[in-house]
């Protein structure tokens, strides 16, 4: 039967993916976001003022869902193997665990009256990454989460805005993660069955992911999804929301919507009623070109840390993914978007998006002015002047005799407008670009 459905899917694929006779497909939603992750550690310390502020701040940009991402972490075995938990407990698992403040009733109380929908996370181990389902250390957290979810249905059960649960662990197409799918597909449906024994109408939400790099081709991955989307006993209504993981760099833009294809074939295999969701990443982080490159040794880039990517390349992941997905969520609204932890100019370019009848405004940047390079003992001081825009500012661009040298992000509260260059002196040029992804004209300048 299983391999009926692979065969079926891997048609259905091929001939989605074919470059005659397919049309682009309508869209199923529009292309905006509606919810967003939240983890546990950036909310815990989070006192009902805040809460509220960001809940205002969630509403104003259209939010309906907001995903917990974990309520329990626990710590690698080969170190401590302490769990830290982020709500009231008392499960034998955790009497010993580090306590990060309620999260679960804060948000829930926080959220009740707002119209927002909250799916409380689980569990996650740090050895998952490692093992998956090869050591018995998967089964005995879907254990754990199975006994969370009652102790925590009978916490906070009464909640109207308790709308579901996330599974925590990314599943992924990663060669590890294939050599035992069905203990992959057991985990999770321990934790179905304790859903279903408290309130079966609550949906469970996945977030898996796929990568080009150390993992087999579309093919074997879509069979892959297609063996744990049939081995676990998924109800109607449950959401299978895959990460579309650009952010990331597991998968580069021009084989994104190739994903979304595949998904849709995996998802359409399942003979309940499964939604497809899509979970688009507005961060920007490492760019990997090869397996190695992306594992072992990943290049320098000009996003080397987690940033906030300009909506230019947000709004065409999730212009992809409303042509397959019934509903748009995203990692993360409240790390990468939220006016009060990140750049305002972010949320306000993505305000006039929505304003404009999703369209970007394309208003480059005026050019940062008095531009100077100035030699010092410590190496090679770039100054200039902030830049003029019609909304603001994402990051200045700089680079010498020709090849890039640095991003200058403007992070909340702060407007760098210097770097220190340490090497070789040489030219230089800088160039401004505004949240949209709108650059200015370049601007130079000599060492002197």
């Amino acid at each position: 039967m299983i391999l009926i459905k692979i065969i079926s899917a891997i048609t259905a694929f091929i001939m989605a993916v074919l470059p005659f006779g397919s049309s682009q497909p309508e869209r199923k939603c529009n292309p905006v976001f509606t919810g967003t992750f939240i983890q546990s550690w950036m909310s815990g310390s989070w006192d009902d003022e805040r809460w509220q502020t960001e809940i205002d701040n969630m509403k104003e940009a259209g939010i309906e869902y907001l995903v917990l991402q974990d309520v329990a972490n626990k710590g690698s075995e080969k170190l401590s193997g302490v769990w830290s938990v982020y709500y009231d407990s008392e499960l034998t698992a955790f009497e010993d665990a580090a306590f990060g403040g309620n999260v679960i009733e804060k948000a829930l109380r926080n959220c009740e009256q707002s119209g927002i929908k909250v799916f409380v996370g689980l569990a996650m181990f740090d050895d998952f990454w490692n093992e998956t389902s090869l050591s018995p250390q998967y089964k005995e957290v879907c254990g754990v989460m199975a006994d969370m979810i009652e102790e925590i249905y009978a916490k906070y059960g009464d909640y109207e805005c308790f709308y579901g649960w996330y599974f925590t662990p990314e599943i992924s197409n990663s060669l590890i993660r294939q050599i035992y799918v069905k203990g992959i597909s057991d985990g999770v449906n321990i934790v179905i069955d304790a859903i279903n024994e408290t309130d079966e109408s609550k949906p469970l939400l996945m977030s898996p992911f796929s990568s080009e790099y150390l993992a087999a081709g579309p093919m074997m991955s879509l069979a892959t999804y297609v063996r744990i989307i049939n081995g676990i006993n998924f109800r109607d209504g449950d959401i299978f929301a895959p990460q579309d993981a650009v952010g990331a760099k597991w998968v580069s833009e021009k084989n994104l919507e190739r994903n979304w294809k595949m998904y849709k074939a995996a998802v359409d295999s399942c003979d309940a009623d499964l939604k497809l969701w899509a979970n688009c990443e507005n961060f920007s982080t490492v760019v990997a070109h090869s397996a190695l490159e992306g594992i072992i040794n990943p290049p320098a880039t000009e996003n080397t840390v987690y940033v906030t990517e300009t909506l230019d390349r947000f709004v065409r992941q999730m212009d992809i993914a409303s042509r397959y997905a019934e509903n748009i969520i995203t990692f993360s609204y409240n790390h990468y978007y939220s006016p009060d932890y990140v750049n305002p100019a972010f949320i306000e370019t993505y305000y006039d998006y929505l304003d404009n009848g999703y369209e970007l405004e394309t208003a480059a940047p005026a050019a940062p002015e008095n531009v100077k390079a100035t030699t010092t003992d410590e190496g090679t001081l770039i100054t200039w002047e902030a830049a003029e825009d019609n909304i603001g500012i994402a990051y200045y661009r700089i680079e010498k005799d020709g090849k890039f040298l640095a991003r200058v992000d403007l992070v909340y509260g702060w407007e760098a407008l210097e770097y220190l260059d340490t090497g070789a002196a040489g030219e230089y040029v800088i160039t401004a670009y505004d949240c949209a992804g709108n650059r200015s004209i370049q601007q130079s300048a000599a060492a002197h």
